[in-house]
C-alpha cells in the first residue's frame, strides 16, 4: 500500500512538472509573438550591427533622468527692459506648427560660427527634418550686418547690447515671440554659436524628442554652485540671486525643449525672478513648479574648460559607448577656426568609425 501511494505521488509530481514547462514554454512564446508584432520596429531597428555603426542608443534606451530640485523660484529681481526687435530684422514666421525650431544665440560679431552653422545646417537638412533655423543677435553701434541679414533672412536681431550679462533679454525675446504665434513647435532646440554639432546624431535626438513632452534634455547640473568671488566672470550677488545653490538646470551650450513647455515659460516671465544667467533663467526659473524632467545629453557631449581637460576628454570618446554629438571648445581664444574644424574632424572620425556607413554619411557630415 505504501509502495502504491509512493508511486501515485511521483506520477503526480512528473505530471505537475510537465504542466509546469508547457505552461511557461506557452508563456513565453506568446510573449516573443506578441513583442514581435507590436514592438517589430525596436527589434529591427535595434539590430547589433545597426547599433554599433551609428554608435547611438537604441530605442528603448532612455537617458539619464534628473527631477527639479533646488531652492524655491523667487519673484524678484525683475527684467529690467523687455526687448524688441529690431525693424529690419528677420521676424519669426510663425508656421511653426508640427516643426523643430532651432534658435542660434549669436554675438554679432560672429560671422564666421555663423556661417559654420549654416554649413552644417544645410537647406536640405532642414527640409528632410522638418526644421527652420534663426539666429539672435544682439545691437553695437560699430558693427553693421545688414548685408547678412539680407543675404540670409535668418537673423533676428534685438535692440539688446552685445554682453554675456545680456543674453537673457535675448531668451525673454525669443520666449514671448514663440508664444505670439498660434502653433508653436513641436520641439524646440537653443544652441551658442560656436557648438560644433554631429548631424547624423542631431537627426536622430530630433526624431526621438519629438514624440516626447515635459522635458529638457541638456548636459544637466544638478546641484549648481553659486559663485560669491567678485572677481569671477560668473560672481553672483545676494542681491542678484539669495540661495547658496542654483539647484537643477541646464549648462546652455545646447538644451532641447517640448514644444509643450513653450507655453509654460512664456507664462511664468511674469512671476519668476530674473537672472543674467540665461541658462539657469530659461531652464530652471522659467519652468518655475511644473513638473518636467530633465534628460541628460553628458554622454553625447563634450565642453572641457582647459586644453589639457580637452586633451583627457579627446582620448575618453575612443572610448565612448555612443556617439559624441556636441562640441564646445574653450577657452575659445585657444581654438581658431582652422584648429576647431581639423579636431572636430578628428571626433567625427571616431563618430563614423563604421565602414559601412562612410558613403551616407557624406551626405551629412560636412567636409572640412
Amino acid at each position: 500500500m505504501g509502495r502504491q501511494e509512493a508511486a501515485n505521488n511521483m506520477r503526480m509530481i512528473g505530471r505537475l512538472f510537465i504542466f509546469l514547462l508547457v505552461l511557461i514554454s506557452s508563456v513565453c512564446f506568446v510573449v516573443l509573438t506578441i513583442s514581435s508584432v507590436l514592438f517589430s520596429s525596436i527589434i529591427k531597428e535595434d539590430e547589433i550591427n545597426d547599433e554599433h555603426c551609428l554608435n547611438m542608443p537604441p530605442h528603448h534606451y532612455i537617458h539619464p533622468v534628473f527631477l527639479a530640485s533646488g531652492p524655491p523660484i523667487q519673484s524678484e529681481p525683475r527684467p529690467v527692459y523687455e526687448p524688441r526687435r529690431i525693424p529690419s530684422s528677420a521676424k519669426l514666421d510663425c508656421n511653426l506648427q508640427n516643426k523643430t525650431l532651432i534658435i542660434v544665440n549669436s554675438h554679432i560679431n560672429h560671422a564666421a560660427f555663423r556661417k559654420m552653422q549654416r554649413d552644417m545646417f544645410r537647406p536640405e537638412w532642414l527640409d528632410e527634418n522638418n526644421a527652420v533655423l534663426y539666429f539672435i543677435v544682439g545691437s553695437e553701434q560699430s558693427t553693421d550686418i545688414e548685408n547678412e541679414m539680407k543675404q540670409h533672412g535668418d537673423i533676428i536681431q534685438v535692440d539688446t547690447t552685445e554682453h554675456y550679462h545680456n543674453i537673457t533679454y535675448k531668451a525673454i525675446f525669443w520666449v514671448k515671440e514663440i508664444a505670439n504665434c498660434e502653433h508653436g513647435p513641436k520641439l524646440f532646440l537653443k544652441l551658442d554659436d560656436d557648438v560644433h554639432i554631429d548631424m547624423i546624431g542631431l537627426q536622430f535626438l530630433i526624431k526621438r524628442y519629438r514624440t516626447i513632452d515635459d522635458f529638457i534634455a541638456c548636459r544637466v547640473i544638478s546641484s549648481g554652485p553659486v559663485v560669491r568671488n567678485d572677481s569671477s566672470k560668473w560672481y553672483l550677488s545676494k542681491d542678484e540671486y539669495k540661495f547658496n545653490t542654483l539647484g537643477t538646470y541646464c549648462q546652455g551650450m545646447v538644451y532641447f525643449v517640448s514644444g509643450n513647455l513653450l507655453p509654460v515659460l512664456n507664462r511664468n516671465i511674469e512671476k519668476s525672478q530674473f537672472l543674467w544667467m540665461d541658462d539657469w533663467y530659461v531652464t530652471r526659473s522659467l519652468v518655475g513648479d511644473y513638473k518636467i524632467s530633465y534628460y541628460s545629453l553628458e554622454q553625447h557631449s563634450l565642453s572641457p574648460n582647459t586644453v589639457p581637460e580637452l586633451q583627457a576628454s579627446l582620448h575618453g570618446i575612443r572610448h565612448r559607448k555612443w556617439r559624441t554629438i556636441f562640441v564646445h571648445f574653450r577657452p575659445p581664444q585657444k581654438y581658431p577656426m582652422y584648429r576647431r574644424k581639423r579636431i572636430f574632424a578628428n571626433i567625427t572620425d571616431v563618430n563614423n568609425s563604421c565602414d559601412i556607413l562612410k558613403e551616407a554619411r557624406k551626405n551629412f557630415v560636412p567636409a572640412y
